[in-house]
């Protein structure tokens, strides 16, 4: 009897241990996803500020996920991002400089994306462009903003006396000899920002590169940069100061500084990227008429090329991320502020110079100045702060600073770029 009474006693604790298991292993298996501290994080590194507008928003929609930033310099940014994702596996959102983007893919680093709905909403020239990088079908990142250079000039003065807009090189350089010769001071240039003069030289040297039978940049090593008719080009540069066209002012302002310059003064034209729409109010657009145009190099003589990239970064997912999910919903919303325009009419932010506003009249300007085929500047000649060195950035500097010679500006980019 009490052998029995044990047997059942013992039957009753084992089933019992059975189900409190069964229920422990399906509530682990089929519970959630990010019920951990860790899981429930993202972790973005980006050598970019990331819209406020978009992550408050994000988290108002997700609020059980944090979102971690990581933000370097982007000078040796692809340096820190090596570095970051051999020690650990916490990486979840990166962000590569556009030149970059291939050599991540080719080392099967980020993960592919293709079927995302968030691509109805991106430009199709930024991702033709993407698939031409990458050499695939498939996309492996979101294309962030796009990166053209244009001419900004007072169309008022260039009526006044009779000249074309500043669309070529040959137009670019007539306008800067006339108003040179009438007291007008033809440019307004931030050579004080290595940024803004690596921007005028990839402007003046885009017709001599155009043609290049293989890019002449630093992965190789700048081969041919001295041939006779980039060394022209390269003097084109270092001539600017000599003529007359750059003033001792523009060595010593920063790009911001000499758009403003040009906003305030008799300066006839400026060069800057398109993101710099989101500094032109309307209240100035009243007092000079602005215009700006694309700077087109003509291959052979014909089809025309304006000069930049349809997308100058790409966020990507870590193929190793432990959120992929929440990531892919991020990109996602993301997506909805692709461009910095978006995020300007959404948050009207302040910045050191004035507000933030888009006009309609230079967003059509630049929307027809990105309907045209693109030439790409990092697949001839340029001085990338991301695959390259602080020194090398500053090269252009140099040249317009008439600190080095054409030829002495030749020998250290080849220099640096075996360093």
């Amino acid at each position: 009897m009490h052998k029995r009474l044990f047997k059942n006693i013992i039957f009753i604790v084992l089933a019992a241990g059975a189900v409190f298991s069964f229920l422990f292993f399906y509530s682990y298996l089929y519970s959630s996803p990010g019920t951990s501290k860790e899981t429930r994080s993202i972790n973005i590194l980006t050598y970019k500020d990331i819209p406020l507008s978009t992550l408050d928003g994000f988290h108002d929609k997700y609020p059980d996920y944090k979102i971690n930033i990581e933000r370097y310099s982007v000078y040796g940014y692809l340096s820190y991002l090596d570095e970051k994702l051999d020690q650990d596996d916490s990486v979840d959102i990166i962000e590569i400089p556009a030149e970059a983007y291939p050599k991540y893919i080719y080392n099967n680093i980020l993960l592919p994306i293709t079927d995302m709905d968030a691509f109805t909403r991106i430009n199709a020239t930024a991702l033709d462009y993407l698939k031409r990088m990458s050499r695939s079908d498939k996309y492996f990142g979101i294309p962030y903003q796009s990166n053209y250079l244009g001419v900004w000039y007072n169309a008022s003065l260039f009526d006044k006396y009779n000249l074309a807009p500043p669309d070529t090189l040959q137009h670019f350089m007539n306008a800067c000899r006339v108003f040179k010769d009438n007291g007008i001071a033809p440019l307004s240039a931030g050579l004080a920002d290595s940024a803004s003069a690596n921007d005028l030289l990839t402007l003046l040297t885009a017709d001599a590169f155009v043609t290049a039978d293989s890019p002449v940049t630093a992965s190789s090593g700048f081969r041919n940069l001295d041939s006779p008719k980039y060394l022209d080009s390269l003097r084109l540069c270092y001539d600017m100061r000599k003529n007359g066209y750059l003033s001792e002012t523009s060595l010593h302002m920063t790009g911001e500084q000499a758009f403003q310059a040009f906003l305030d003064s008799t300066y006839a034209m400026t060069v800057a990227p398109e993101t710099y729409i989101s500094m032109v109010d309307d209240s100035v657009l009243q007092q000079i008429n602005i215009d700006v145009c694309g700077f087109y190099p003509s291959w052979n003589g014909s089809a025309h090329m304006a000069v930049g990239s349809p997308a100058d970064s790409v966020i990507g997912i870590c193929k190793e991320s432990s959120n992929i999910d929440i990531s892919r919903t991020f990109l996602d919303y993301y997506t909805r502020y692709e461009t910095v325009f978006q995020y300007i009419e959404d948050t009207r932010t302040m910045t050191n110079i004035q507000n933030y506003s888009v006009n309609e009249k230079l967003t059509d300007s630049w929307d027809t100045i990105k309907s045209q085929d693109c030439y790409i500047p990092s697949e001839h000649f340029y001085l990338s702060p991301y695959t390259g060195s602080k020194e090398l950035h500053a090269l252009p500097q140099e040249l317009f600073y008439n600190l080095a010679t054409p030829g002495e500006f030749i020998q250290k980019a080849i220099a640096l770029s075996h360093n």
